[in-house]
């Protein structure tokens, strides 16, 4: 199976047309996007973050992929109903697809009081319904990156993931993690024998191209500017 990840949107919408436009979809079997569709800080005049949320979401399900989705914590809570209308939504749920088991959590606590921030507590809380539900084929799905990692290190060299976040994946071992949220730490990380991925943010042109079966693992960054 081969994943297109792109993440950390922020509502570019004048960006968004040119970048898709260079995107290669060939070969790609499912589209994955782990939040920030929008910006609080970034609204064109006359319009709403729901509106801009759908059409990212419009120009991403017109690559004709299956598309799976969690919100980012710029996100409105609404997105959730408008990812469940258009049939993308995998936050707080599980699905399984080519033969792998997705569980999304979206979101992610700040100090900049942003608009969607489950408290640790309702992460455990939501979490704990999936602890039994993930196996090695599982695929776990997060905006907030886990606690302690080289994708969760700000500038100032500060950890701000989620630590529960990580003693799910601590406990359960999924395959793979991708993440989003802390736009300077793109990359790879390894807790055990999962591996976390984050291709950096896609209004700077990033995006990434996961090749994932029983015995394989490959995540790889591309830039469309390059």
């Amino acid at each position: 199976m081969r994943m297109l990840v792109i993440a950390d949107i922020h509502g570019y919408s004048n960006k968004i047309s040119e970048f898709f436009n260079k995107l290669n979809t060939k070969n790609i079997d499912v589209v994955v996007c782990p939040g920030d569709f929008t910006d609080m800080f970034n609204i064109p005049s006359g319009f709403t973050q729901e509106n801009i949320a759908e059409l990212v979401l419009q120009k991403l399900l017109s690559l004709n992929k299956p598309l799976f989705c969690v919100p980012g914590n710029h996100d409105p809570y609404e997105i959730v109903d408008i990812f469940e209308e258009y049939g993308v939504n995998i936050h707080n749920k599980k699905t399984k697809f080519n033969g792998f088991y997705f569980i999304g959590w979206g979101g992610a606590a700040t100090p900049f009081m942003t608009i969607f921030e489950p408290s640790e507590e309702e992460t455990k809380m939501v979490l704990d319904k999936y602890r039994e539900d993930s196996t090695p084929d599982t695929i776990f799905v997060v905006h907030n990156p886990p606690y302690n990692t080289k994708l969760d290190k700000t500038d100032t060299g500060k950890h701000v993931g989620s630590k529960e976040i990580r003693k799910f994946i601590e406990d359960t071992q999924p395959r793979l993690v991708i993440s989003a949220h802390i736009h300077e730490r793109k990359g790879t990380d390894k807790i055990d024998k999962t591996t976390i991925f984050y291709p950096g943010p896609f209004f700077e042109g990033n995006y990434g191209v996961v090749e994932i079966t029983k015995n394989k693992l490959d995540c790889k960054i591309y830039n469309v500017n390059k």
